[in-house]
């Protein structure tokens, strides 16, 4: 029998169903599995366990998801947090993104990109579903003018431009590759080197310098 990929992943879901229908998906891929029906039970299991990864909803019996994100991402900072919720709307999505979530699904997603979003997670970036980024994007798109960059001013290649574009739209280093024909490995490089100069810390930042730049266009997101 195959070791699992992953080492240990927290649910904390005040719907027994919901947190069924998870370990069925991805039980898995995961050493432990651990569970949790409101927040402070949640953070008791992730103090005990340090889980690799934390599923969290938005709305539990005793706090909504962004305070217990915060309080397990300030006490469990290796611990990577995907929100999964059925709530799409502003408030909720930029709480959690404030929160320091660093992903966010909606239940009504397919288990496609449920999984996605995992492998995108425990690779170390960010994922967001498209309703997520959005609601992200149209409140930090336009703000800090002062921060503005010129690309040309930058010298980027045109290659560095498409790998920007690509990775606007969560394209996979293995996909990017395939489209630029350059290895796997040396569009990471690319990609470290141009977070690096734009000063992007994940996905967001990039989306962010991309649309102030012309590079991008929200529509296409």
């Amino acid at each position: 029998m195959n070791k699992p990929p992953y080492q240990s992943v927290l649910v904390v879901d005040d719907h027994k169903m919901i947190i069924n229908g998870i370990r069925i998906t991805i039980g898995h891929l995961f050493d432990d599995f651990y569970e949790a029906y409101n927040g402070s039970t949640g953070i008791e299991l992730a103090l005990q366990h340090h889980p690799q990864l934390v599923i969290m909803d938005y709305q539990l019996p005793d706090a909504t998801g962004n305070m217990i994100v915060k309080e397990i991402k300030y006490r469990c900072p290796n611990s990577r947090v995907l929100a999964y919720t059925f709530n799409f709307d502003e408030d909720a999505i930029l709480k959690m993104f404030s929160a320091g979530v660093n992903g966010y699904v909606l239940k009504s997603e397919d288990d496609a990109e449920f999984l996605r979003a995992i492998e995108y997670i425990l690779d170390g970036r960010d994922y967001f579903c498209k309703e997520a980024r959005n609601h992200i994007i149209n409140r930090i798109a336009f703000q800090d003018d002062n921060t503005r960059l010129i690309v040309a001013n930058m010298e980027f290649s045109q290659k560095e431009i498409e790998i920007i574009r690509l990775t606007c739209y969560q394209k996979t280093a293995r996909e990017i590759s395939e489209q630029v024909f350059l290895s796997e490995r040396t569009v990471e490089q690319y990609r470290s080197n141009i977070n690096k100069r734009i000063g992007a810390r994940n996905l967001v930042g990039v989306i962010k310098f991309a649309l102030k730049n012309g590079i991008i266009r929200i529509e296409e997101l």
